[in-house]
């Protein structure tokens, strides 16, 4: 089975540079196909004229980003792209959003908050056992006591009730 080299027709737009309007040059390149991506990066840098120290965007006719082993994959039809070069940039943690930074130390504190009451509650739960078991007791002592008066008045009150009508007892 015979492979033939690809032709990539490429546009290349230099974001990188100052001007305001990006220049924008045609290059092409051939291609054997399933030449590795290391490869392939290394030949668009030459080609760019660029180092390490930039970016290449590969965008297909529709501007959607691709990847570089597109360009040496034979079963990908097409071959016009758009590379925008560009400068790296990155974010820098101490100059990451402050507002993103509070909120993640008050979800902190905040879990840290959760995690010390369940703390305390798990310590307090024998004294909760034992304070329920005194709270049943005295209510059950209370009403032992009611049941104990009322039987008394009762003995007391039934030899009068019997003497006054003893029809009612029987």
């Amino acid at each position: 089975m015979e492979f033939k080299k690809r032709t990539i027709y490429l546009k290349i737009r230099r974001s990188d540079m100052s001007a305001e309007n990006h220049p924008v040059t045609k290059k092409t390149f051939e291609i054997a196909p399933h030449t590795d991506a290391s490869v392939i990066k290394n030949e668009l840098q030459r080609i760019c004229n660029i180092g390490n120290d930039r970016v290449m965007k590969i965008r297909n006719k529709d501007g959607d980003l691709v990847p570089i082993s597109f360009l040496a994959d034979p079963s990908i039809s097409e071959t016009h792209f758009l590379i925008d070069v560009a400068m790296v940039s990155y974010v820098d943690k101490k100059n990451a959003n402050l507002l993103q930074d509070a909120y993640v130390d008050a979800v902190q504190q905040k879990i840290n908050s959760l995690e010390s009451r369940i703390a305390q509650s798990e310590l307090l739960l024998p004294q909760l056992e034992w304070r329920r078991q005194a709270y049943m007791e005295d209510t059950v002592n209370g009403l032992l006591n009611k049941v104990a008066f009322l039987n008394r008045r009762f003995d007391e009150l039934l030899p009068q009730i019997t003497a006054k009508d003893p029809e009612t007892m029987a």
